[in-house]
């Protein structure tokens, strides 16, 4: 038996994902059986291979719009571990027209699969985030004052494509309440000395769709063009993509705000259109820019270094 590639384990993964999507789709009763894995991957794994009990294989496998992203070694931020024997690997690959034709034969393989899986409950549980500059934490009470001077700036609500309103403390506070696990996911963002510096968020999360959108505000103009911004998106870009199996990252941005265009970029999101005159904010229109990312892009950003 040959040693298992990174390339091979890809293989092996889209066949495996394969047979089990055709499997649920056949019985979906079985799906239960599963939810705790499901619910904690985030649709990462990491892959153990054991040969007469010793390992021969370390992958980290993450889910992706565009098929599986395999990489040699388990990443830190993989929850769910599976030890596989290398005789399922090497029966899965050499009978996969098999199973695929007749999927109740896989069922062969749940008892071993549900005693070879791990989940790391150490890092399920999340208070903050922390990026190279800053970080990112649920807002609370002394934040209050600092968040209603932010939100009822006119020049920040431009930014924003907020028209010239202002925002109320009993809204302001409702905000703060909701932070990780919730729709809107709201945070401060600090710097590493524990300034609030500016809001983050994450909306309008689409299960089926594996997707969300995303809105920043740095509050705290002394902290523009300085990289804060880039560091505290890439830094939530990473939680979507990595820890709440997100797969798509959207946003807007209006044309007047090219610093922000810039940063944008350089976290990973692609210009994907403009809609002329969409918005009309202090009596003129403005032209809306759309953006997105995808996972897939935003690992191959991350393993350039950029």
């Amino acid at each position: 038996m040959g040693t298992i590639s990174a390339e091979n384990m890809k293989s092996f993964s889209d066949t495996v994902s394969d047979m089990y999507t055709l499997f649920f789709r056949r019985y979906p009763f079985m799906k239960p059986f599963l939810m705790n894995i499901f619910l904690f991957s985030s649709g990462n794994f990491g892959i153990i291979i054991k040969e007469e009990g010793i390992v021969s294989g370390r992958f980290s496998v993450f889910r992706s719009t565009d098929g599986n992203i395999v990489k040699e070694g388990i990443e830190d931020e993989i929850t769910v571990k599976i030890t596989l024997n290398r005789k399922h690997y090497d029966d899965m690959m050499q009978n996969r027209k098999k199973y695929m034709e007749k999927p109740y034969k896989l069922l062969k393989f749940f008892p071993a699969f549900l005693k070879s899986v791990s989940i790391d409950n150490r890092i399920i549980k999340v208070t903050s985030l922390s990026g190279s500059k800053v970080t990112l934490r649920p807002g609370v009470e002394s934040d209050f004052h600092i968040l209603y001077k932010w939100y009822n700036d006119t020049e920040l609500n431009k930014l924003a494509g907020w028209n010239n309103s202002r925002v109320t403390s009993d809204k302001l506070r409702y905000n703060m309440s909701r932070s990780f696990g919730y729709d809107p996911m709201n945070l401060m963002i600090d710097n590493k000395e524990g300034t609030p510096i500016g809001t983050i968020q994450l909306y309008d999360f689409n299960e089926q769709d594996k997707s969300c959108k995303l809105g920043i505000r740095i509050g705290d103009r002394d902290y523009w063009g300085k990289g804060y911004g880039e560091d505290a998106v890439k830094t939530i870009l990473e939680y979507a993509f990595m820890k709440i199996d997100i797969y798509r990252v959207t946003l807007k941005v209006y044309e007047y705000n090219e610093r922000a265009v810039k940063c944008y970029l350089k976290c990973g999101f692609r210009n994907e259109g403009r809609t002329r005159q969409s918005a009309y904010i202090d009596g003129k229109f403005y032209d809306e820019i759309i953006m997105g990312a995808l996972k897939s892009e935003y690992i191959e950003l991350m393993e350039s270094g950029k």
